[in-house]
């Protein structure tokens, strides 16, 4: 995902998949719209049916022009009770300035890492995944704090403890080399660190004949999405081990409604992964690879984890909800992010 340049840093990341999807539906004419509402239940259901990955991984986002580095762990830690105090202190004594953000004390701290399962003694691993590069912190040396989220500010005050990201602070001197924003960093908090050294290779995309695409039937309920849809480009990819296919679908305006996905070992043919994107009440088509510059990447695949196969992520843009990382193997796992999206 690509960030668009605001005053806060917090906003361009929390904000940005809401913009692109913005300009995403202004393409869309009224036939997709009807679509829309026909499998907006099916793609809900799927998406519920997957939430809980095999590993949490949470986002790293920067606080304002300050020096902190931010993951938020609310996800995980959520708040409910506006009368909790054992979660937040009381938040107007703080005032509406100090209440922004601010750190925990040790009852709040211990707190926080008892719900959490995290130990003093485990670790905060970033890895960005554009770079290549891993930076791993002592729990114990990170301070544990709560930010006013992006979609809250003065005006909003008194401020509900809803309003807070609660997480872990990291200071930005120790993560010179990552992407801008940090837009390409996943966090992972345990014993040890998952993420391989292999790294992770930007898709480049060939056209191809549209009969080059295996032959494979539609699942009933793809069919059922697509049957206004006709074929547009058709895609491939390759790698020693796998064949990346990629169909593209579009509406009665020519523009992309959905693309799918099939990658395949690359010795035997056989089909090993199946995925469908498409246009929804919180998703859209992401751009293919360098399509809208050299610096614009989005499709990603290799080993990104020691004990897991080769993922394949960056079909869609996101507004509500957090993005999937799809491990491929015939267990369809996805992964879905941490990202504590309050829209």
């Amino acid at each position: 995902m690509k960030i668009t340049r605001l005053v806060s840093a917090v906003l361009v990341l929390m904000l940005f998949a809401c913009n692109k999807k913005e300009n995403a539906k202004n393409a869309q004419l009224s036939s997709v719209e009807n679509r829309r509402a026909e499998t907006d239940s099916i793609q809900k259901g799927e998406v519920e049916t997957h939430k809980k990955g095999s590993i949490n991984l949470f986002t790293l986002i920067p606080k304002d022009s300050s020096d902190v580095a931010f993951v938020s762990l609310s996800d995980i830690y959520p708040i409910n009770d506006e009368k909790d105090t054992l979660t937040l202190p009381n938040i107007e004594k703080l005032g509406k300035y100090n209440a922004q953000y601010f750190t925990f004390d040790k009852n709040y701290r211990k707190r926080f890492l008892s719900k959490t399962n995290i130990s003093e003694t485990d670790s905060v691993f970033v890895f960005d995944y554009a770079k290549n590069k891993l930076a791993s912190f002592a729990v114990k040396n990170l301070k544990t704090a709560a930010m006013l989220n992006g979609y809250s500010s003065e005006e909003d005050w008194p401020y509900h403890s809803y309003d807070f990201m609660i997480g872990f602070e990291i200071n930005k001197k120790n993560l010179n080399g990552f992407s801008e924003y940090f837009r390409d960093a996943l966090v992972y908090i345990g014993k040890e660190n998952p993420f391989s050294k292999e790294g992770l290779k930007p898709i480049v995309w060939k056209k191809i004949a549209s009969k080059e695409y295996p032959s494979k039937p539609m699942k009933n309920e793809d069919r059922t999405l697509l049957k206004n849809a006709v074929m547009g480009n058709t895609y491939l990819f390759k790698t020693e081990i796998h064949l990346y296919f990629l169909q593209d679908y579009l509406d009665d305006n020519k523009v992309i409604y959905a693309r799918r996905l099939l990658v395949t070992n690359s010795k035997t043919k056989d089909i090993i992964l199946e995925k469908l994107y498409s246009q929804g009440e919180g998703t859209s088509p992401a751009p293919l690879n360098y399509e809208e510059g050299q610096d614009a990447i989005n499709q990603w695949t290799g080993k990104l984890f020691k004990n897991k196969p080769a993922v394949v992520f960056g079909f869609e843009y996101i507004s509500f909800g957090c993005p999937g990382i799809s491990i491929i193997d015939k267990s369809n796992e996805e992964i879905f992010l941490q990202c504590d999206n309050r829209h």
